[in-house]
């Protein structure tokens, strides 16, 4: 039996299972203050007998394994979980954890168990609480001297909006996220009408970062995942305005190909995060 944590900004997924497509009990955890939330993760896995935890995390966080702070969120994306080393809060659990990004581990398991299997390259974005980006390059994910943090690239910012993310303001996450949504139109974005001019602005500003995505890494796939891609009719804007401002400068082939949603849904994080402890 394994383990798997998704944890994220505003809940975290704990799981047991067979294999990361047998799942045997699952339960969702509101992401409070490290205390409280590493508590509850603990009580879960207290009921199971596991061989190996993975752990997909929100970050910035330490992933040299050979490093004493492997596992170490290095900065405050949440309030209170800067300095918390979660390989070492979560080794109650079990000592064998093997840990990476959020976004990592939901491409990891869209690439082996749902669109991404044929991708040589393939991306993984998530647009909920924050925006965050996973690239795989033939299954393994890119790192360089650290891990990718492409959710805080700079993009147009047209309206002068002055953007919510905690360390960058108007970064794509500022301008794009979820609670970006929130501040700029006053209310969630699922409680705006599919009319709303809302939703063709966060197509183009989506678009824009998908276009830096492309520019960089020239994937075979891009899977656009988290909350805010729960409204089903954004994929077709988003595929609309990246058309439009890559002019066809390169052929991107159809865009429905191109930029997809999950096959797992919104269990590409957990599947992910089981797949990491095989």
């Amino acid at each position: 039996m394994i383990g798997g944590i998704e944890l994220g900004g505003t809940k975290c997924i704990v799981a047991v299972a067979n294999n990361p497509l047998d799942i045997l009990e699952k339960k969702i955890i509101p992401t409070r203050g490290p205390t409280s939330t590493i508590l509850d993760i603990v009580s879960f896995f207290s009921n199971y007998q596991i061989s190996k935890l993975g752990v997909g995390s929100f970050g910035p966080l330490v992933l040299n394994s050979d490093s004493a702070e492997y596992g170490c969120l290095v900065a405050e994306s949440k309030g209170g979980w800067k300095g918390i080393n979660l390989v070492k809060e979560l080794s109650k659990i079990d000592a064998h954890i093997i840990i990476d990004t959020d976004v990592n581990a939901a491409a990891l398991g869209e690439y082996k168990y749902g669109v991404g299997k044929s991708a040589e390259t393939f991306v993984y974005v998530t647009v909920g609480t924050g925006i965050g980006v996973g690239v795989l390059i033939e299954g393994k994910p890119h790192v360089g001297d650290f891990h990718l943090e492409i959710g805080h690239m700079f993009i147009p910012d047209k309206d002068n909006f002055e953007g919510v993310c905690r360390i960058h303001g108007n970064c794509w996450e500022g301008l794009a996220s979820g609670p970006a949504m929130q501040s700029r139109w006053g209310m969630e974005a699922r409680a705006l009408s599919l009319e709303h001019e809302a939703w063709e602005k966060e197509a183009q500003l989506l678009a824009f970062g998908i276009i830096n995505i492309i520019s960089n890494h020239s994937p075979d796939k891009i899977v656009l995942g988290g909350g805010v891609m729960n409204q089903k009719h954004l994929f077709e804007k988003v595929r609309l305005n990246v058309k439009k401002i890559w002019n066809g400068y390169t052929p991107l082939g159809p865009l429905s190909d191109l930029i997809l949603e999950p096959a797992l849904g919104s269990d590409s994080g957990i599947v992910g995060s089981l797949s990491l402890a095989l």
